[in-house]
């Protein structure tokens, strides 16, 4: 066989896209607290900001971890 192209190869490479397109998922939401934050005030704007960062964060240590792991 030419290419050695697995199943798991194949699973592998669609975890590494859907974890890119979340990351960019994460930056809208990034995004979107703060045009809300800056139109709406809700009282606790530091912490939507926060809680959105944090996601981001998350977001990019979990596609680091599955670069390591995958």
């Amino acid at each position: 066989m030419i290419f050695d192209i697995t199943v798991w190869a194949i699973l592998k490479i669609f975890i590494l896209v859907f974890l890119g397109l979340y990351i960019i998922f994460s930056l809208v939401v990034v995004r979107q607290v703060q045009l809300m934050v800056s139109t709406v005030k809700v009282g606790f704007e530091n912490q939507l900001k926060l809680l959105a960062f944090v996601h981001l964060l998350f977001a990019i240590a979990v596609l680091f971890f599955a670069l390591i792991t995958l």
